[in-house]
């Protein structure tokens, strides 16, 4: 397995992959499968962020994304020590393979090496035990909950809010 930055030369395989998270895990996301499948293959090339602060990596087995991972940092002044992490999805198939893990080892260690980012932040859904595991597993901290924060399908989902201080 390989993880690597994201090229726009990569976009039809994120599309397919991030269209799959959506559909099969519709209550782990802000946006649904039918909000993104209507967009275009160059907005989704759009999306793709070209410089080191703004990122996405995916994990590749036989050139094949098998997973996917976001990251962004705030670039306001007083806000540039804060980075965020989104859109994790691994293929079912390859859950409890320690894809996340090898995605997030390498994200945390990329935001290490950007001067300002000290602290990463994300947000679970509460029931999705598996991902909250993994992520107390690698040292970060729940710091709050957002109850409700998703309605879909008029069942309501709570986030739960993590951080990692990594300097």
């Amino acid at each position: 397995m390989i993880v690597k930055k994201i090229t726009k030369d990569d976009t039809k395989n994120y599309r397919q992959i991030r269209l799959e998270a959506l559909d099969k895990n519709p209550d782990s996301f802000g946006t649904t499968y039918q909000e993104e499948v209507i967009k275009t293959i160059e907005q989704f090339r759009d999306r793709i962020p070209v410089d080191n602060n703004n990122f996405i990596l995916g994990c590749f087995e036989d050139k094949h994304l098998i997973g996917i991972v976001a990251f962004h940092q705030e670039s306001r002044i007083k806000l540039r020590h804060k980075a965020y992490i989104s859109s994790m999805y691994i293929q079912q198939e390859y859950r409890g393979k320690g894809v996340g893990k090898l995605l997030l080892n390498e994200l945390i260690e990329r935001a290490k090496a950007i001067n300002d980012v000290e602290i990463l932040l994300l947000d679970v859904v509460k029931n999705n035990v598996l991902a909250k595991a993994l992520y107390l597993s690698l040292g970060f901290q729940t710091y709050g909950t957002e109850k409700r924060a998703y309605k879909y399908k008029n069942e309501y989902f709570d986030l739960e809010f993590m951080c990692l201080q990594i300097k």
